[in-house]
């Protein structure tokens, strides 16, 4: 068997008075062969069924609109076993199948582990969620839809500061070296609530994969400040919040965007609150689209929209845009330069020359709802300038 789990996805589009019928005379449309990397299984296998959803949406409508440059968008979707080695493999097989992009809904980690490849290869990847700073510098065939770790660590601290007040942070800094999304962010925090507020944060260190933090949560109890910046992943996230309030620590935690996710409660105890968060997407906007979007899912998986479904749909959306903006119908990084105030589910989007997304943020807090379980509900969406 395979090490690499490929589903293939062909839908041909067919007019309604020939719907049962082909005539064998008239050849079938043309392909764009897209990729899709998915964690459809190992520990972010949640994350990827989630963006599954999202682009079989986006696939169903922009073919039942008709061809895009005179071809139907054909789905190469492969599974990365939520892995680096599955990452790479994954990119290499896309390689060889000749797509003309790759949609990679996956970590930092991963989308560094495709980095070099695409640039050898020279075929452009749309990341969706995999906010790292350095995921998109010096490779021109490495782009985002997503935020980046500088724009949401400037969106946390003015929130931290201006609209919760908390003059005195705390922030829980991963030390390890080979995890950059956390350590740049909680970096990237610290250097903007100095920068713009002339306050100083408090930096408690620990290595991801450590299962005991009580230390560290004691150390915050005994301080004086008000909120706590933790950027992280799930399930770390939720071993946090639970280590914290079993402490005694009740002070604010402000999380990042691998906080939100219904994931996060499994592990996060009775008493996760009060926490802040920045998203991608939330199914309460009153952006446009986005009922019928979250209806449209629901539909679907039984399931409510969230940001790495949202993202994924978008993607394949902007990717289906930079294809009728391009110079030509290979040339689709032309097109992705050109996305500019792109109306989608997770708000507007434009791609700046270093591929990077400048849109829509969202900032949530954990409430405990109606049914006693907890959620995110929106507070606040912030626009890009």
């Amino acid at each position: 068997m395979k090490n690499i789990f490929t589903l293939i996805i062909s839908i041909c589009l067919l007019s309604l008075t020939s719907c049962c019928f082909i005539n064998p005379t008239i050849a079938p449309p043309r392909e764009t062969k897209i990729g899709v990397i998915l964690p459809m299984s190992g520990n972010r296998a949640f994350s990827g069924k989630k963006s599954l959803a999202g682009i079989f949406l986006a696939h169903d409508q922009i073919n039942k609109k008709g061809l895009v440059r005179g071809k139907i968008i054909k789905l190469l979707i492969i599974d990365n076993k939520s892995s680096i080695k599955g990452s790479r493999l994954a990119m290499q097989r896309l390689a060889k199948d000749k797509v003309t992009l790759v949609i990679a809904a996956c970590s930092t980690a991963n989308a560094l582990a495709i980095k070099p490849i695409a640039k050898k290869i020279k075929i452009p990847v749309l990341l969706t969620i995999s906010t790292g700073n350095v995921v998109t510098e010096r490779n021109p065939y490495m782009f985002r839809c997503c935020f980046n770790d500088n724009s949401q660590a400037k969106v946390m601290a003015r929130f931290a500061y201006k609209d919760k007040m908390y003059n005195n942070i705390g922030i829980l800094l991963d030390l390890n070296e080979q995890v950059t999304y956390r350590r740049d962010l909680g970096r990237a925090f610290a250097a903007d609530f100095k920068k713009s507020f002339g306050k100083g944060v408090k930096e408690i260190g620990y290595r991801s994969g450590t299962k005991n933090l009580m230390r560290q949560m004691r150390e915050f109890k005994q301080s004086n400040v008000a909120a706590i910046f933790a950027p992280s992943d799930i399930p770390d996230a939720g071993m946090m919040l639970k280590q914290a309030r079993k402490c005694g620590l009740t002070k604010a935690f402000l999380g990042s965007d691998g906080w939100d996710h219904p994931e996060l409660f499994k592990y996060s105890g009775r008493r996760p609150e009060p926490c802040f968060i920045t998203s991608m997407f939330s199914p309460e906007s009153k952006l446009p689209g986005v009922q019928e979007f979250v209806r449209s899912i629901k539909a679907r998986t039984g399931q409510l929209a969230n940001a790495d479904t949202a993202q994924a749909y978008d993607a394949l959306k902007i990717t289906a845009k930079a294809l009728m903006l391009s110079k030509s119908k290979t040339d689709i990084r032309s097109g992705l330069y050109q996305i500019e105030n792109y109306p989608g589910v997770t708000g507007s989007t434009s791609i700046n020359a270093e591929g990077n997304a400048i849109k829509t943020i969202f900032v949530k807090k954990i409430i405990r709802k109606k049914n006693r379980a907890f959620g995110f509900k929106l507070i606040k969406t912030i626009s890009p300038k």
